[in-house]
């Protein structure tokens, strides 16, 4: 794996977005080749419409998700998202005006060129996926334990060949049958040094719950120098789901992360950072904004703006601005409750703001105000707040950071409905605050606009 601004990318996923990045223009300057002859300015001009309707290609690749794990590492969803890249690069360019664009787009030469990349990407995963599942160019692997965080990695392991590493078994003292997670039982941790010294593995993944005093540290340490490769199993897991094991989480791991002290670089940058966004957000928005506004007090008796306490920074109250999505009194105590689909407290015009997540444009005003940064841990109501803490562990630590309009966790998972979701949750935010950097507030943004210009996951 590769590591940039706190985040582990599979180098094989890098590799991959590089070739097809390629491919895309290498097709289309091929199709735009074809018939052009010797004049120079006639080139240009398709050169040109290269360039851009390849960009156009690799916006709509990202927006349909065809380098998330569960694309890549399945033939058949590539395949339907590679002819959706295409069919919507055709809508858009064929719906933009070609004043816009600034070249003269031939439709023809355009259509023969999209040919080309669905034909050079069809390839490309095919490879990919066939040289993914080969044994042979998998790094050999032993996990140690037989808990459930070892069981979770094996997991994600097996539903990742694009990671690279296939578990041979597992090696635990305690353990007394014969598979486990769908893999063999190979026995005490003490064969790990047989098949180190054999060449029959070249990794281990620790995974069990308790170290003190089970780990044998020099011995570990010898074999490592050796060749073989000895990971945490926490931290794997961190880079497989980008979410922290609770199972496994101390706070020690926040305070030795260094990512929250407060120095007056990081906070001058962070609010920038936000209050920056924020502008140019508004800027964009308040036309739509105000047409909201004036929607919402046609559609149904109320004001447009909802007010709301919520939990921010180290515990303090602040109010939160929303559009008002939900009938009048709908937010009573003994009736607060998350969104489902299809709500009835949602007014009509409600359904629709909640949906493309319009509601939320009001929180622009809160970043201004300094309540709330850009990317952050999702804020909530104080009984909410109030009643996750006695039940979910390490929970409070959310408030160690300012909150935001969106969020790692929000970009991950959906609305939350039980302890388990919201726990779920809590993993994704703590891996959040675990790696604060403006690497990973910037990728939460380019998540939050595919979903935005999606739709998905309102309620």
């Amino acid at each position: 794996m590769i590591r940039i601004s706190s985040r582990s990318v599979l180098f094989r996923t890098v590799a991959l977005r590089i070739g097809e990045g390629l491919l895309v223009f290498i097709s289309l300057f091929l199709a735009c080749s074809v018939g052009v002859g010797q004049h120079l300015a006639w080139t240009a001009i398709t050169y040109g419409q290269a360039g851009v309707v390849g960009s156009v290609i690799l916006l709509c690749m990202y927006c349909l998700e065809l380098y998330e794990p569960q694309v890549t590492s399945h033939q058949a969803h590539s395949l339907f998202r590679i002819m959706q890249a295409m069919g919507l690069t055709m809508l858009i360019i064929a719906a933009v005006p070609r004043a816009w664009l600034g070249l003269r787009i031939d439709l023809a030469r355009v259509l023969f060129g999209l040919l080309l990349v669905g034909a050079a990407l069809t390839t490309s995963r095919y490879l990919f996926a066939e040289l993914t599942r080969r044994p042979t160019l998998a790094e050999s692997a032993v996990v140690w334990g037989a808990g459930p965080l070892a069981a979770s990695i094996i997991r994600e392991l097996r539903r990742r060949p694009d990671v690279g590493i296939r578990v041979l078994g597992i090696v635990d003292h305690a353990y007394a049958g014969d598979t486990f997670a769908g893999v063999r039982y190979l026995g005490p941790p003490e064969v790990i040094w047989t098949m180190a010294e054999s060449g029959q593995t070249r990794r281990i993944i620790v995974a069990i719950g308790e170290r003190r005093g089970c780990l044998p540290v020099e011995k570990l340490m010898e074999v490592n120098a050796a060749g073989l490769r000895v990971e945490d199993g926490t931290e794997l897991y961190e880079e497989l789901t980008s979410k922290v094991w609770l199972g496994a989480f101390s706070i020690s791991s926040l305070l030795f992360s260094g990512r929250l002290t407060r120095s007056s670089v990081r906070l001058f940058l962070n609010r920038s950072f936000s209050v920056f966004f924020a502008i140019i957000a508004l800027i964009i928005a308040s036309p739509v904004m105000l047409i909201i506004a004036v929607l919402i007090l046609l559609d149904s008796d109320g004001p447009a703006i909802f007010c709301q306490t919520r939990v921010g920074e180290n515990g303090r109250y602040f109010t939160l601005f929303k559009f008002r999505s939900m009938k009048v009194g709908a937010d009573r105590a003994e009736t607060l409750e998350p969104a489902t689909p299809d709500d009835p407290r949602c007014t009509f015009l409600g359904k629709w703001i909640r949906r493309f997540r319009l509601d939320e444009l009001p929180q622009l005003f809160n970043i201004l105000k300094g309540d709330m940064y850009f990317v952050g841990p999702r804020p909530f109501v104080p009984d909410q707040e109030a009643s996750l803490v006695r039940q979910i562990p390490y929970y409070r630590q959310r408030w160690a950071v300012r909150p935001g309009a969106t969020g790692w966790a929000q970009v991950h998972r959906g609305y939350c409905s039980s302890i388990e979701d919201n726990a779920e949750k809590l993993s994704y935010d703590l891996f959040y605050i675990k790696n604060l950097s403006m690497g990973l507030d910037l990728l939460t943004l380019l998540k939050t606009f595919k979903i935005l210009l999606l739709g998905r996951g309102g309620r």
